[in-house]
């Protein structure tokens, strides 16, 4: 790792938990049938990645949930096989800052919005969509288990290594039919 590149890292982290630490939000034990608002995040890798996160919103949809959806590519330009559409945004690399921050227009926006549910379906480390999941205000903010992730989700899964985005997105599913919202 380059010195510059360590430096960005240590400062973003640094940002991070400070903002992180004046996050006012409240808690909420939902699961996909209570929840009506989710948002869902995920790095669009390719074309195959694309198409199955559309057919993961469609089974959220299914729940009657309306599904805010922002994702990451490492690429400079939106790819083309991404359709814009309401409530579909995508973050690329020229839409980060210094610190890893995103400043497109749309993110004060998400960062605002109080989702029942947050799902962050990466499967490897994008350090802004973790910044997006760590400042939202979701009642319940769900990703992949890594131990410096602990302060900024409500429910990790431990995935192997080899895991595919389909065993995630499975995971992810089945643990919200478990919650149980009745008191």
């Amino acid at each position: 790792m380059k010195l510059i590149t360590q430096i960005r890292n240590r400062f973003a982290w640094k940002n991070l938990k400070q903002e992180h630490q004046r996050l006012s939000r409240v808690r909420k034990p939902l699961n996909l049938d209570s929840a009506r608002y989710i948002a869902l995040l995920y790095p669009i890798a390719n074309e195959d990645t694309y198409k199955k996160i559309e057919e993961f919103v469609k089974t959220l949809n299914e729940k009657n949930n309306k599904v805010r959806v922002v994702c990451y590519t490492e690429l400079k330009y939106t790819p083309h096989y991404f359709i814009p559409r309401l409530l579909h945004d995508v973050l690329t690399v020229k839409d980060i800052n210094w610190k890893y921050v995103p400043v497109k227009p749309f993110v004060k926006d998400f960062l605002a919005d109080e989702f029942d549910i947050l799902i962050d379906l990466s499967l490897t480390g994008h350090f802004p969509l973790l910044y997006l999941s760590a400042l939202s205000k979701a009642g319940l903010k769900i990703g992949r288990y890594e131990e410096k992730h602990q302060d900024f989700y409500d429910l990790m899964i431990e995935l192997p290594d080899n895991a595919s985005l389909d065993y995630f997105a499975e995971q992810v599913i089945h643990y919200l039919n478990k919650i149980n919202t009745e008191s």
